[in-house]
């Protein structure tokens, strides 16, 4: 067996097991030990899309566009069109390189071809509407400008091993690099990685929130069994092989009812469902939503950005809180506690607000609040945006 393919082989069983920080370790290793290697290619961006660091899973993406000798992976498509939904300059130029990999079907090739043509045509309209020296079209930077940006990867292995944690140790001290360091440790699988992420976890001066990305980090580097966490003054031991609170970089699958709900109220406002509709899932929390119900929430118009709004208040107070985490129950309360602030948020930024003045339970502006601890700024930063 070749050292990529044994790479590979180490690469697709961390990934199998959620452990995607040294997933993306090996599989980088893997490219660079032989760059015309697909599966090192698919594994490495899929590993760094799920720890959610779009940045580098963009510069990844657009560097497996420009590698010669590769297959045509339309797995790696999916992929494209998530990340670059705002740059249809880097979209068209990446179906374009894609369109002349080995191995592509012509019907394939010809529909690629033709959309990068229709992206390019967008994107030029855009450049017409706004200018090519607007900060709108100076923020979609070409495939070659992201494919050359330096992502975490390159730092960590462009130099020797001692003196990463050389550089590391001291933001673990820094509260403005602890972060930074905590995500840069979850790709370096070596028990030194393990030590410091345990020590945060355990340390009475780090930031509560840091903490739990402490434990996230150690699931990804491939730990598992027992590990301690300190928060408000006490010491919980966390499962890390299963975790009885949720233990995700994604928003809990818990809340994820109340969210319906909130779109199902959005929805309402808009007339896309009727009153009756609305209240036969709110008021039943053991309602599921049917398909039908769902392709009339996707026909619902409201900026998406709302939605990542409510997802990093929810992130934020979880993270804090964790593993004192409510149990998620009563989803129309907590539905009502997100309209709250997005009501908040839409006024704050100048937005306009059409969805009718949410509901005043007063268990959901106790949500609300506690929503609001994890992000005490969220005020001042909407005023000035």
């Amino acid at each position: 067996m070749s050292t990529h393919d044994e790479l590979n082989g180490y690469g697709r069983h961390y990934l199998q097991n959620d452990s995607y920080g040294s997933a993306a370790f090996f599989f980088y290793k893997s490219i660079q030990e032989h760059a015309e290697n697909n599966n090192a290619w698919n594994g490495l961006v899929l590993s760094i899309t799920l720890m959610r660091r779009e940045g580098d899973a963009r510069s990844m993406l657009a560097r497996f566009s420009l590698q010669p000798g590769l297959d045509y992976d339309r797995d790696m498509l999916t992929f494209a069109m998530m990340l670059w939904q705002q740059n249809p300059l880097a979209l068209a130029q990446w179906l374009e390189a894609v369109a002349q990999m080995k191995d592509i079907l012509p019907q394939d090739k010809q529909s690629l071809t033709e959309l990068a043509a229709d992206l390019h045509k967008g994107y030029q309209d855009f450049v017409n509407q706004y200018g090519e020296d607007s900060e709108q079209v100076k923020a979609m930077p070409s495939l070659r400008e992201i494919a050359s940006q330096a992502t975490e990867l390159d730092w960590l292995y462009g130099q020797p091993i001692d003196q990463v944690y050389e550089v590391i140790k001291p933001w673990l001290e820094d509260d403005d690099l602890v972060m930074t360091g905590v995500r840069m440790l979850c790709m370096l699988p070596d028990p030194r990685s393990e030590k410091l992420l345990r020590r945060i976890a355990r340390s009475e001066e780090a930031e509560s929130k840091v903490k739990t990305q402490a434990l996230i980090a150690l699931r990804w580097l491939g730990i598992r069994g027992n590990a301690k966490i300190n928060k408000f003054s006490e010491s919980f031991t966390i499962n890390l092989d299963d975790p009885q609170r949720e233990l995700t970089i994604s928003v809990p699958q818990a809340f994820k009812p109340a969210l319906d709900r909130m779109k199902l109220w959005l929805a309402k406002e808009q007339d896309i469902i009727t009153i009756e509709e609305y209240e036969e899932y709110a008021s039943d929390d053991s309602l599921q939503l049917t398909e039908a119900m769902g392709e009339k929430l996707n026909a619902s118009d409201f900026p998406s950005i709302w939605q990542e709004v409510v997802h990093a208040l929810i992130r934020a107070a979880y993270d804090k809180y964790y593993p004192l985490v409510p149990t998620v129950t009563g989803y129309r309360d907590w539905s009502a506690a997100f309209l709250m602030l997005l009501q908040d948020y839409a006024s704050g930024t100048g937005q306009a607000w059409n969805y009718g003045n949410p509901e005043q339970i007063e268990t959901a502006v106790q949500h609300k609040n506690w929503l609001l601890s994890g992000s005490p700024d969220f005020y001042q930063a909407i005023s000035g945006a």
